[in-house]
């Protein structure tokens, strides 16, 4: 890596993945940070692609221990803090990030990563089901007690309203928060993906990502997934069918880059769209999915630009 040609941000980035104190404690210094601790699964990552299993392993254990003292000094236990995924970053970001990178690195492949981040929110949808007494009872007063704020505004619908729309989002949360959860650990990966491109192959992580795809097997299993729900309804299959459709995400993305780059559309349309996937996530991110699933059965990166007029 020549110093001379590189920014600012590089030289931060990479110099946060060379001591393992300064990382550990970076690391937990982030993820303790409400809305930011996602940036420290990206650090993690990247730290697993730039310099190890063996110095990666050191900085989780060091911020996982750090975690704990961080519980019992605060009184809400060290254990609790590790252990429960709603009150730290260890098992909700670092493990499962830790996990999907040790793959990438492995295996060097990001739909391989991406699967596996969804094979491991399958595993979580199957164990909220089978490890909670009442999952849905336990989404059902987590949920009232994240709404109940909104019952104070003056255009709140009734509260037969409410209790409907409680019940109706308790039955999809072990989905969606486990496809949360996916997505979350793929675009942090994808983010140290891009970084690591940026300190050893510039330019290198474009054309990676344009060219992702999770293949025709993974579509075919998909497709079965969302085919068995329709005809049997459940808890499991309306729950993984969430996390299916969401693993296609970054295909989806991926074919949208491709087509840009490929027939040369200006940045700003780029722009707006993901002004729009912002304002509009519902609509367009169930769009973008199915384009993702669809990819892989007519491959729309192969179609030719139309002839120029």
């Amino acid at each position: 890596m020549n110093s001379g040609t590189v920014s600012p941000v590089d030289r931060l980035v990479e110099g946060l993945t060379r001591n393992v104190p300064v990382s550990a404690l970076v690391l937990l210094g982030v993820g303790l940070i409400p809305l930011f601790g996602l940036l420290s699964g990206a650090l993690l990552a990247l730290i697993v692609l730039q310099r190890g299993y063996a110095k990666s392993l050191a900085v989780l254990l060091i911020a996982v221990v750090g975690v704990g003292l961080i519980g019992w000094a605060t009184g809400q236990g060290p254990w609790q803090m590790i252990w429960d995924p709603l009150s730290g970053p260890v098992m909700s970001i670092w493990l499962p990030m830790f996990l999907v990178a040790g793959v990438l690195r492995m295996g060097r492949s990001l739909p391989l990563a991406v699967l596996v981040a969804g094979l491991l929110a399958c595993l979580a949808v199957v164990a909220q089901l089978v490890l909670i007494a009442d999952p849905m009872g336990f989404w059902r007063e987590l949920l009232a007690q994240l709404l109940a704020l909104f019952k104070q505004l003056p255009e709140a619908q009734e509260p037969a309203v409410w209790k409907t729309r409680l019940e109706a989002m308790a039955l999809l949360m072990p989905g969606m928060s486990a496809a949360s959860a996916m997505v979350s650990v793929s675009a942090m990966l994808l983010l140290a993906r891009y970084f690591q491109a940026r300190l050893t192959r510039p330019g290198a992580f474009g054309d990676e990502f344009r060219r992702f795809s999770l293949g025709l097997m993974v579509s075919v299993a998909g497709s079965l997934i969302f085919v068995a729900r329709l005809l049997i309804a459940g808890p499991v299959l309306d729950n993984v069918a969430i996390v299916a459709l969401g693993m296609f995400l970054f295909q989806g993305l991926a074919v949208i880059h491709a087509l840009r780059f490929m027939r040369n559309w200006p940045r700003w349309g780029l722009v707006l769209f993901y002004i729009g996937l912002a304002l509009l996530p519902l609509w367009l991110l169930g769009l973008v999915s199915g384009a993702g699933l669809v990819d892989n059965w007519f491959d729309f990166r192969r179609l030719k630009s139309p002839p120029k007029a």
